[in-house]
């Protein structure tokens, strides 16, 4: 890992660490350069705004999750694979609904962000399949985000009931 990997990873860890202490709107790019003992011009040579380091580590803890899914993933139908994958995705979303809420309504504009993390994980829906569905991927992908935002804009997020949300909606497909 190169120098310039080392100190955007620092960046990121130590936001993401504020974040969670202090919440995105009382934490500044300032504190976030003091705990990666960097400077501030440093944490926007690797990030553009604040937004995108939030982006970033959500992005990063995502992955993390899905991979850890995938240890223990024993389904075979699309439909009991995004069960399977949703459940500690919204129980992440729900526990960090002020960044989840934040992150959405900036990558509804900036999808291009997030299009290989989604184009892979269709990919991997589909994994068992003979043939790759697109058309019903999309479909299952969509009514996963509706029911995240559904449920995140309920006062208290509850990740079990948008995973039956989920299974009522998946099971008409």
């Amino acid at each position: 890992m190169s120098k310039k990997e080392k100190t955007r990873d620092k960046v990121l860890a130590s936001a993401w660490e504020l974040f969670l202490l202090q919440g995105y709107d009382h934490t500044s790019t300032r504190e976030i350069a003091i705990a990666a003992n960097v400077a501030v011009g440093t944490v926007f040579s690797h990030f553009e705004n604040k937004i995108d380091l939030l982006m970033a580590g959500m992005q990063q803890q995502i992955a993390v999750i899905i991979n850890q899914a995938k240890q223990l993933d024993t389904q075979h139908s699309p439909r009991l694979k995004l069960r399977h994958y949703a459940h500690p995705l919204y129980s992440f979303y729900c526990e960090n609904s002020e960044f989840s809420k934040l992150l959405i309504s900036d990558i509804i504009w900036r999808t291009s962000l997030f299009k290989a993390q989604m184009d892979e994980f269709k990919q991997l829906l589909f994994s068992e399949q003979p043939k790759f569905d697109e058309t019903k991927a999309s479909v299952m992908m969509d009514c996963y985000f509706m029911t995240l935002i559904d449920g995140l804009n309920d006062p208290l997020p509850n990740a079990e009931n948008m995973l039956r949300q989920l299974s009522n909606k998946i099971a008409l497909l």
